[in-house]
């Protein structure tokens, strides 16, 4: 058993650069789903823009990410990361503001795709972080607090967003991203005008590293995905999962639509239920110290989504409401524990010099579910139907899961025995 921490030590809300870098998030976040909302309603209302059209935001935002996150993450290992996010917040808003002045969609879709290309850095640069900054036994904490963030954002920024459109134009919502982030780079920048913090935010770097070119070293970072079994086994599985989650994540109106046609409220429900439920997982891996075997915690994310995903698809007409609210809630239980451990896993499995190369090839191999899923989902759907490919997913799924599961020991398997500890190790 792990030795109880010392109630004296100093706790995660202590740290005063993580808790810049969390307010800087957690702002940033809000005005990006603020942000969000308001260019769906530009694109659907204002503009009258084609559903050819409206299918290539997601594009603009995830193709960049794709493309460049790998070299993202060569960059925030090679230079500071702080430097590098505070000129990213500085660039979105400015390009926020352009969106502004823009009155044609194409014109709008190049712009969004520049601030996507430009806001890239963020995710290998924050893990980078938090892991130099946060101590090993307070990782869990900051990574969990991050990710309520992200999904409290989610629900709010969209609700308060629509709620705000309904009064003014969409474009003050893109103005309070843009404010948003310019707030950001300012408490970056706060970080950087601090000696003692921006001395801690430097990452310490040997004559090799500063010496190797941009290809050794993004060679290196992929060479340190497929050598290390945990890393390689755990990002196959989650990009096996979230190819399978996105090719029906945006299909269920199309379910609604055939089986509660007078009910459109629902599908916000839905998405409503499933934040809820990612926040709640999130909040009690909160109260935990640490997360060993990975493949117990990626099998049951996975058979939790699965199960939502089938119960959707067994619904028919004249269903209780409280049904798919009540699924969409396990499926956020399962969405939350799996974002939650991979991004843990990250931080543990990787070195200070190169975990942002492994968050930047991770979150480009993410991506790029985001960006193709969808389609094949949609082609899918429209061969085979919505409850077919649904319990497929989910079928798909809940085998995904229980291999996971099976074979936690063998797949996860560690040279360091002294690793293989308890799942959970609950911090008291």
């Amino acid at each position: 058993m792990e030795e109880r921490i010392n109630s004296k030590e100093p706790t995660i809300w202590q740290n005063k650069i993580f808790m810049k870098l969390f307010a800087s998030y957690s702002v940033s976040m809000l005005g990006h789903w603020f942000d969000m909302v308001a260019i769906i309603i530009l694109f659907s209302y204002v503009w009258h823009t084609s559903p050819l059209v409206i299918a290539l935001i997601p594009v603009a935002f995830a193709l960049p990410q794709v493309l460049f996150g790998q070299i993202a993450g060569v960059l925030t290992d090679k230079f500071h990361k702080v430097k590098i996010m505070m000129i990213s917040d500085f660039t979105t808003a400015v390009l926020t503001v352009l969106l502004l002045f823009t009155n044609t969609p194409w014109i709008a879709l190049v712009i969004i795709s520049l601030r996507s290309a430009v806001n890239v850095v963020h995710s290998p640069a924050q893990q980078g972080l938090i892991k130099l900054v946060v101590e090993e036994r307070l990782i869990l904490k900051a990574v969990t607090l991050n990710g309520t963030v992200n999904h409290l954002s989610k629900i709010i920024g969209p609700f308060v967003g629509a709620t705000l459109i309904g009064f003014v134009s969409p474009k003050l919502c893109i103005l309070i991203n843009a404010i948003a982030f310019t707030i950001s780079a300012f408490i970056l920048l706060f970080i950087l005008l601090n000696k003692e913090m921006a001395e801690q935010t430097t990452v310490k770097k040997d004559d090799e590293t500063q010496k190797s070119s941009f290809w050794s070293s993004w060679r290196e970072g992929w060479s340190v995905v497929l050598r290390t079994r945990v890393l390689y086994v755990s990002l196959t599985a989650v990009f096996l999962g979230f190819t399978a989650l996105q090719m029906v994540d945006f299909q269920f109106p199309v379910l609604f639509r055939e089986i509660a046609p007078h009910l459109p409220e629902i599908a916000g429900w839905l998405m409503g239920a499933t934040g809820l439920g990612a926040v709640t997982m999130i909040m009690i891996l909160n109260r935990f110290k640490t997360l060993t075997h990975y493949g117990w915690l990626f099998g049951a994310s996975m058979l939790l989504i699965g199960a939502a995903f089938g119960g959707l698809g067994f619904l028919r007409e004249g269903f209780m409401i409280w049904i798919p609210v009540a699924l969409g809630f396990v499926g956020g239980l399962g969405v939350g524990l799996l974002t939650i451990t991979f991004q843990f896993m990250i931080q543990t499995e990787t070195t200070d010099k190169d975990i942002g190369r492994v968050s930047g090839i991770a979150s480009s191999v993410i991506s790029l579910t985001v960006l193709i899923s969808p389609l094949v989902g949609g082609f899918l759907v429209q061969q085979f139907g919505v409850v077919a490919i649904l319990l497929t997913s989910g079928t798909s799924l809940v085998v995904l899961g229980t291999i996971l599961v099976i074979g936690d020991s063998s797949l996860f398997k560690r040279g360091d025995a002294s690793k293989e500890q308890l799942p959970l190790a609950i911090e008291k």
